[in-house]
């Protein structure tokens, strides 16, 4: 009977171990090696079928824009924009949104919901691990296959600003940068002016394909004061004076016969009630984004996205 009671007993022992390595493995997976062959490359694309007696080959399809500007607004949350506030929160985004030339979407960030898994899961369209909470305060170089590595083989010139966690992820990427850093959570200016600042002389060049921007003053005001704070409503409509600015800047440049421009609006996470983020409550993972191009007819009420 004992010997029955040891054996039933190893084999629980041994059943829980096995379920608490599925666990950490599942929530705390193997960093993948660095390969170059990891990447994907054209000649890795399946060749199509055949059609008739004739051999169609895959090839790279042509470019649909001709410049992308990519302005990603830390912890926006998706009702900062589709919700009642706001056409007082962000007016001219909103009017877009309504009545330009727009697709727009409730986006799901998957959890955790912190900057760096967040990029990650952006830029590489794979979901987050929780070791990602541990490295976001010092991210090594991102080593999957993602856009950004991607843009950069296909050779587009890439001007990135803000949110060094960019710089730390794609070390070698950019063209030009400017990182600033988000330890200094009581600050919610300084941070975005060093932004702003270099938008004017970037956008009369011509020697860019892709601009991408990361504002941290509305999660810093977020953690300071929460979402309804007096803060948030300042800070919202400077972010749309300068997605109004931008979007002005491209239809100037916008020459008739040439491709034309995409304006790409998003947030990596929202802001709980309290104002911080992590988890996978709706306002934590609902974050909006919005793509504005004359190359898209006029939309209405926004849609849902997963």
């Amino acid at each position: 009977m004992k010997v029955r009671s040891s054996v039933f007993a190893s084999f629980i022992l041994i059943l829980e171990g096995i379920g608490v390595a599925l666990f950490l493995r599942g929530f705390f997976p193997v960093p993948l090696k660095s390969s170059v062959s990891s990447k994907n490359k054209l000649s890795d694309l399946p060749v199509e079928p055949l059609t008739g007696s004739s051999h169609n080959s895959s090839r790279l399809p042509q470019p649909l824009f001709k410049r992308v500007v990519i302005m990603l607004v830390d912890a926006l949350r998706e009702d900062f924009v589709f919700g009642p506030n706001g056409r007082m929160y962000m007016p001219y985004t909103r009017h877009l949104v309504e009545r330009g030339s727009s697709h727009s979407f409730v986006a799901k960030a998957r959890p955790p919901t912190v900057t760096m898994p967040r990029i990650k899961a952006l830029t590489t369209g794979t979901i987050p691990g929780f070791i990602d909470v541990v490295m976001n305060l010092n991210s090594p170089a991102l080593l999957e296959d993602n856009l950004i590595w991607q843009a950069k083989t296909a050779g587009k010139r890439m001007v990135f600003y803000g949110d060094d966690t960019w710089v730390r992820l794609f070390p070698k990427h950019f063209m030009e940068h400017d990182g600033t850093t988000s330890f200094f959570v009581s600050d919610y200016t300084e941070v975005d002016n060093n932004v702003t600042r270099h938008l004017d002389s970037t956008l009369k060049r011509d020697d860019w394909d892709i601009l991408i921007l990361h504002y941290l003053g509305l999660d810093h005001i977020g953690h300071i004061s929460g979402p309804h704070s007096s803060l948030i409503q300042p800070k919202l409509m400077e972010m749309d004076d300068i997605l109004k600015k931008i979007h002005s800047s491209l239809i100037s440049k916008e020459a008739e016969g040439s491709l034309p421009y995409l304006l790409v609006l998003c947030g990596d996470h929202g802001m709980s009630e309290t104002g911080s983020h992590g988890g996978s409550s709706e306002p934590e993972i609902n974050t909006p984004l919005v793509l504005l191009s004359p190359a898209f007819k006029r939309k209405g009420k926004p849609s849902n996205f997963a």
